[in-house]
């Protein structure tokens, strides 16, 4: 009896000993479990030990996985999605390092979506386009997928938290106003740091706007891109060009003088940020890397039908994303940035997918 308890007692000590890397979640695979559950399973675990020393009988561990979430989409050199690839033909690099992949899902899981509306005076689309165009995008939703609406002009305005409740939804859109300003950096800033970072699960922006920033007073473009990296959020910027209509109202408000002659010279106002041809360049580069770094898309539109298509083919492409997952080899430095490439061994396939990531912190044990 003596010798059973001294068994006990070293068994539930060396359990103890275990390092928590060897305790991690188990592989998750296409076995009907959400991505949404996994990450709860995975968050939300805790490890209970004793210790006849250094621990209470109820004290508590808590480890934190450092699970990097992957979504990518796989069409064929036409565009279409191609959905019948395996785990198993799938490939993930760190820096270079293959890594094991830990999770996978290919199901259609329900997606959070923020849909953000560029609202100032400066759209090439009149407010009721872009709110027929943004109703008929959740209305392509699935039932069970949340959308958060966010406006902005000079002002950032939450019209309505993530629901998948389409009436809130349609008034939410309706309450949308055209006014003055671009504070784009800051929409973006508020929607990845305060609504999309608590939210698990696929998530997804969906940005209307010509991507000039005239008015953020203390957000810049490289703190955006910053963010970006540290979240596994897919960007769709819809992008229109305001630059031919911005010149035309530069010319139509010049002042008009008269020469020793009399004759008639215009003088035009001195050109502001968001007036000039560089800052309509460092919109189209901004939106490119919004897309490419989140393994999103960008989407240039210039008429009524192209928006609303464009809005389709999004809604269309959040059904078909494979969920791909990892536990990172080597210590994790917080802060430093990651290289990521994902690889499937087929011919004549398009992979687009997130192809960097910055942990925000070391994910280390905590009691």
């Amino acid at each position: 009896m003596r010798i059973s308890a001294v068994i006990g007692f070293v068994f539930l000590f060396a359990l103890g000993m275990v390092p928590a890397q060897s305790r991690r979640a188990p592989v998750f695979s296409e076995s009907g479990e959400t991505e949404k559950k996994a990450a709860e399973k995975i968050e939300s675990q805790t490890i209970t030990t004793s210790s006849p020393t250094s621990m209470r009988d109820d004290e508590v561990i808590r480890v934190e996985t450092d699970l990097v979430v992957i979504p990518a989409q796989i069409a064929d050199r036409r565009g279409n999605h191609v959905g019948d690839i395996r785990r198993e033909e799938f490939k993930i690099y760190e820096n270079g390092v293959e890594q094991e992949i830990a999770y996978f899902s290919n199901e259609n899981q329900p997606f959070t979506v923020a849909l953000v509306l560029d609202m100032s005076y400066s759209s090439v689309f009149k407010l009721t386009e872009i709110q027929a165009a943004a109703m008929a995008f959740v209305n392509q939703l699935r039932e069970n997928d949340r959308v958060l609406i966010v406006s902005f002009d000079e002002q950032v305005r939450v019209l309505c938290e993530p629901t998948d409740n389409r009436k809130v939804l349609r008034l939410a859109i309706e309450g949308a106003k055209i006014a003055s300003g671009t504070s784009l950096y800051t929409a973006l800033d508020l929607v990845l740091g305060e609504k999309m970072r608590e939210i698990s699960g696929r998530k997804a922006i969906v940005l209307l706007s010509d991507a000039v920033d005239t008015s953020s007073p203390k957000v810049s473009a490289a703190d955006v891109l910053r963010q970006i990296v540290e979240t596994d959020v897919l960007i769709y910027p819809i992008q229109y060009d305001t630059y031919d209509d911005v010149q035309k109202s530069r010319k139509e408000s010049a002042q008009v003088f008269y020469d020793e002659n009399d004759r008639p010279y215009a003088v035009e106002k001195p050109r502001v940020r968001g007036e000039r041809e560089a800052d309509y360049r460092e919109a189209r580069e901004f939106a490119g890397e919004l897309a490419n770094r989140t393994g999103g898309r960008v989407y240039r539109v210039s008429s009524t039908a192209n928006l609303t298509r464009a809005f389709s083919n999004i809604a269309d492409e959040l059904r078909k994303i494979y969920s791909l997952g990892y536990y990172p080899t080597g210590v994790r430095q917080s802060g430093a940035r990651y290289r990521l490439k994902v690889r499937v061994y087929r011919p004549d396939l398009v992979i687009r997918a997130r192809n960097n990531y910055i942990p925000t912190k070391n994910r280390l044990s905590e009691r």
